[in-house]
């Protein structure tokens, strides 16, 4: 049975979107997808099947057509065009991964840029005779701030996820995994502000506005991921603030900041909903760079040369088998995300 690839796309992102993936990663697999189509219609083969994705066309593929792009674009790439290939394999349309023994690009571990305490201090301030739409864009800023909201996460919030007695809010993150998040005083009292002074003037022609979402555009309609991302780099500019940081930017300085003030890493890793420990400790990184800097910028002593040569010191010494795992908690249990830090900013 000839098998062709375009065919079965459409079944493959209903799949995902059963298993609850976001709509913006089906949207990118699709077109990572189509895009390998394209590839071989390119080269003169219009109708691409599957028993033809041999190991050597995958690599060719790789060769010529993502050579010139990022590691980490390569290595999506390959993860969408993979995922695709095990679910032909699932539904018996093909017998065996053309992908295997193929590696997936190194990507570089970088983080995004972020801010700093002080600049979000800045960031965050009213200004006097604030208008409605720069409440709600203050609102907003402040309430990914203060629980590490992913944006797609932000723009969903209704106003029924917000316990504003207890100071806690209900997030449907990736996979349709739900988690509750505590949220700092500052927080609350804003969006409790933008409640009375901001939202009811944001309606349409007619009055009317969306009863349910918490932050709405000018229109009175769930306001878009999109528009968030263009609202803070207008906010960076006017307040002289970095202008190259994203929103997820926010949710780095909380997981940064909360780090730096000595909160639990399992506890952080419950409220920003990583599924494995490994993804919440990369803001480590960002904690221990900065503390070098610190050091180096001001020890009098740090910047001396060393007149010992580097194989005069002993090695390294190796992990005691006592040592427990930070991937396994106590008891083999899991702890539960509290009130960290102080209560607001």
């Amino acid at each position: 049975m000839t098998v062709i690839l375009e065919n079965h796309i459409d079944s493959f992102i209903q799949s995902l979107k059963l298993k609850g993936y976001s709509a913006c990663t089906m949207a990118s697999y699709a077109g990572d997808i189509c895009q390998l189509v394209s590839y071989f219609e390119n080269r003169g083969e219009p109708h691409i099947t599957a028993e033809s994705l041999t190991r050597q066309r995958m690599r060719e593929w790789l060769s010529e057509d993502l050579g010139e792009q990022t590691p980490a674009s390569r290595a999506r790439k390959i993860s969408a065009i993979r995922s695709f290939v095990h679910y032909l394999i699932r539904q018996h349309l093909l017998e065996k991964s053309p992908f295997e023994n193929l590696q997936s690009p190194k990507i570089p571990k970088q983080l995004r840029p972020t801010y700093s305490v002080d600049q979000i201090n800045i960031l965050l301030e009213i200004p006097p005779n604030a208008s409605a739409l720069t409440l709600r864009d203050l609102t907003a800023f402040e309430l990914m701030y203060s629980s590490g909201l992913r944006v797609s996460e932000l723009v969903s919030v209704n106003l029924r996820d917000i316990d504003f007695i207890e100071g806690w809010i209900r997030i449907l993150g990736k996979g349709k995994k739900e988690r509750e998040i505590p949220v700092t005083t500052t927080a609350i009292d804003l969006i409790g502000r933008y409640l009375t002074e901001a939202r009811p003037t944001l309606v349409d022609k007619n009055g009317a506005q969306d009863p349910c979402a918490l932050l709405l555009n000018a229109r009175g309609s769930r306001i878009t991921a999109r528009s968030i991302r263009r609202l803070l780099h207008q906010e960076e500019i006017e307040k002289g603030v970095s202008d190259d940081v994203s929103p997820h930017g926010l949710r780095h300085a909380f997981a940064t900041h909360l780090l730096e003030a000595g909160a639990d890493m399992r506890a952080i890793q419950e409220m920003l909903g990583h599924a494995q420990l490994s993804t919440t400790a990369r803001y480590t990184h960002n904690h221990y760079e900065r503390i070098v800097k610190v050091y180096d910028s001001a020890h009098p002593r740090a910047h001396m040369t060393s007149q010992t040569p580097v194989s005069a010191y002993p090695p390294a010494p190796e992990a005691s088998p006592d040592t427990p795992d930070v991937n396994t908690p106590p008891n083999g249990g899991t702890k539960k995300a509290g009130r960290i830090g102080p209560k607001g900013r």
